[in-house]
C-alpha cells in the first residue's frame, strides 16, 4: 500500500507531462517535397503552450462550423459533460448487459455455447462505423414503414440527442466484454470453491451468480482501462456520425490548431479518471489484497 501511495504521484507528474510533449506533436513533422522533423518548430510549440497556460483565458477554441470562437471555459466543460453522460451511461449498459449475457451464456448446453461463441466472435469482427450505419438505417428504414421516428438519428446545431448515440455507443463494446467476461468466468470455474459449492447442493446457476461473478467483477476493474479507451475512441465515432459537437469532435479540432487548448482537454479526461481509478485500486487492494496493476 505505501509503495502505491508513492508510486502514483510519480505516475501521474510523468503522465502529465508526456501528454504536454504529445499536445505539441502536430508541429513535429512537416512536409516539403519530403517529410521532414521539425524540432525547432516543436519546440516553439511547446513553449506557446507553455505561455497559455499561464493565462487560461486567453485560450479559444472554435467547436462549430460557424467559425466562432469560444473561451476554452466554461465552453470545454459544457462539452465535457454531455459528451461524458453519453460514454458513463453507455457502459454501465454495457458492463450490465454483458454480465447478463456472459451469465446466460454459461448455463447454455454445450453445443449452444459453441454456436453463441462463433456469433460473438462474428459480431467482435465487424466494424464499429459498420454497426452504428447499420443502426442509423434500420431507423431510418422503420420510419419509412411506420411513419415513427422512434429515434434521432442526427443533431442539428445545438440540439442534443441522447437514445440512439447511449445506444450504438453501448452495442459496440458487448462482445469485447462478453469474452472478458467469459475468460475470467473459465479461469474462476476451476477453482476448488466452485467444487466445494456444488459438493454443498448449491445449484450451477446459483454458484455461477453468487460466487463466481462476485469475484470476476473484481477482476474486471482491472481490466477497466482497456475498456475505457476503447469506448472512449467509439465516443469519437459516435459524435462524427450523429453530427454532435461534442467534447471529442472539440479535442479533434484543437489537436493541430490550438495545441494548448488540446492538452488541457487531455487533462479534463485524465486526471478525473486517474483519481477515479487510482482510489479504486487502492480501496481494492486494502479489502482484497490484491495487488494486481492498473495503470491510468
Amino acid at each position: 500500500m505505501k509503495k502505491q501511495l508513492l508510486r502514483l504521484p510519480l505516475q501521474f507528474i510523468l503522465t502529465c507531462l508526456g501528454l504536454f510533449l504529445f499536445s505539441g506533436a502536430g508541429s513535429l513533422l512537416m512536409y516539403d517535397h519530403e517529410l521532414v522533423i521539425h524540432i525547432a518548430k516543436y519546440i516553439h510549440t511547446l513553449q506557446l503552450i507553455g505561455k497559455d497556460l499561464l493565462d487560461p483565458g486567453s485560450i479559444f477554441v472554435q467547436v462549430e462550423a460557424d467559425g466562432k470562437e469560444y473561451p476554452i471555459f466554461p465552453m470545454m466543460l459544457k462539452l465535457l459533460g454531455y459528451s461524458f453522460l453519453l460514454l458513463v451511461t453507455a457502459f454501465f449498459i454495457a458492463a450490465v448487459s454483458a454480465a447478463l449475457l456472459s451469465y446466460l451464456a454459461m448455463l447454455l448446453p454445450r453445443r449452444a455455447h459453441r454456436f453463441f461463441l462463433r456469433i460473438l466472435e462474428l459480431l467482435d469482427s465487424l466494424p464499429d462505423v459498420l454497426v452504428v450505419v447499420f443502426l442509423q438505417l434500420f431507423i431510418i428504414f422503420l420510419f419509412k414503414k411506420t411513419g415513427i421516428l422512434f429515434f434521432d438519428i442526427y443533431a442539428l446545431g445545438e440540439e442534443r440527442i441522447y437514445m440512439l448515440p447511449i445506444f450504438c455507443l453501448a452495442v459496440m463494446p458487448v462482445a469485447f466484454l462478453v469474452k472478458n467476461f467469459l475468460f475470467q468466468l473459465r479461469e474462476e470455474g476451476d477453482k476448488p470453491y466452485v467444487e466445494f459449492s456444488f459438493s454443498k447442493g448449491f445449484s450451477k446457476a446459483y454458484t455461477l451468480w453468487v460466487h463466481l461473478f462476485r469475484n470476476v467483477w473484481v477482476s474486471f476493474y482491472y481490466h477497466i482501462k482497456p475498456i475505457f479507451l476503447l469506448m472512449l475512441s467509439n465516443l469519437l465515432i459516435i459524435e462524427i456520425l450523429f453530427n454532435i459537437n461534442g467534447f471529442m469532435v472539440a479535442m479533434l479540432s484543437t489537436a493541430v490548431s490550438k495545441p494548448s487548448a488540446f492538452f488541457i482537454g487531455m487533462l479534463m479526461v485524465y486526471i478525473p479518471f486517474f483519481l477515479l481509478f487510482s482510489l479504486g485500486q487502492l480501496l481494492l487492494t486494502k479489502y482484497t489484497g490484491i495487488h494486481e496493476e492498473a495503470e491510468v
